[in-house]
């Protein structure tokens, strides 16, 4: 025999399945809404910022950060003395443990931005998961640094239109790339080296990590630096980049 609680829950469950068929999540947010419904919405409300669209040859390089010690100061100094601008996206957990570097990176004029906080796909979350793994990391960023991250780049680079929706809803804009460097394979340093400078295009948004697990992205650095600079390339942080053109969100 069911109690009250039983019929509490399957009034819940029916309730569910309802909003997910008119495509809302239980926060009011839009849920993995139907293609024909996604196809509809504007290109900033489905899709990522990947690039800008400018004829000026400016990019911004941005490093993705989730652990470790060693190659986060790497990148970092290796930038300073280049005086190279640059943008972070670290996660909340990295953050708070390496405070002190964090609050390097801003002072010394790097853009700190966010990589959420527990490295997992955002379409496997609730929009308020979404939102709370966000809203956990800016708290932490924002502590050390003093100013609140505006742009997210999910973990994996994964996203839906619910996702964009609900991490727009919290004032975030979401981020991936238009060149990816595949250090996160440490495929070789001249692999890497040619992904990005091959690949270069005005208004580019490239992936790097300044994680541990990538053990050549401070030896490939140099090299990119100096050969996208010979190609005229200015780079940027990724608000300034937003300056020099228009966004560009697509799939």
């Amino acid at each position: 025999m069911r109690t009250k609680w039983g019929h509490l829950a399957v009034w819940r469950r029916w309730l569910a399945i309802v909003a997910t068929f008119l495509g809302l999540g239980l926060t009011g947010l839009p849920a993995y809404p139907p293609t024909a419904i996604a196809a509809t919405l504007p290109a900033a409300d489905r899709y990522s910022l990947r690039d800008v669209v400018t004829d000026q040859k400016v990019a911004a390089l941005t490093f993705d950060i989730s652990w470790g010690t060693v190659m986060p100061e790497k990148v970092f100094n290796l930038l300073k003395r280049d005086h190279v601008a640059a943008t972070f996206f670290v996660s909340g957990p990295w953050a708070r443990q390496n405070a002190s570097l964090v609050k390097a990176f801003a002072q010394s004029g790097y853009e700190v931005e966010s990589h959420g906080w527990a490295h997992v796909n955002y379409t496997g979350l609730s929009n308020q998961g979404v939102q709370d793994n966000i809203l956990k990391a800016d708290r932490v960023i924002s502590d050390i640094t003093g100013k609140h991250p505006t742009f997210v780049r999910p973990p994996n680079g994964d996203f839906s239109p619910r996702t964009i929706q609900a991490t727009k809803a919290i004032g975030y804009t979401t981020v991936t790339w238009g060149t990816d460097s595949l250090d996160w394979m440490n495929p070789g340093v001249s692999t890497i080296i040619h992904r990005v400078v091959s690949r270069i295009h005005p208004g580019d948004i490239v992936l790097l990590h300044a994680s541990d697990t990538c053990k050549q992205t401070d030896l490939a650095l140099p090299a990119i630096v100096r050969e996208l600079h010979a190609k005229g390339y200015r780079l940027v942080t990724l608000s300034t980049l937003l300056k020099e053109g228009t966004p560009n969100y697509r799939g």
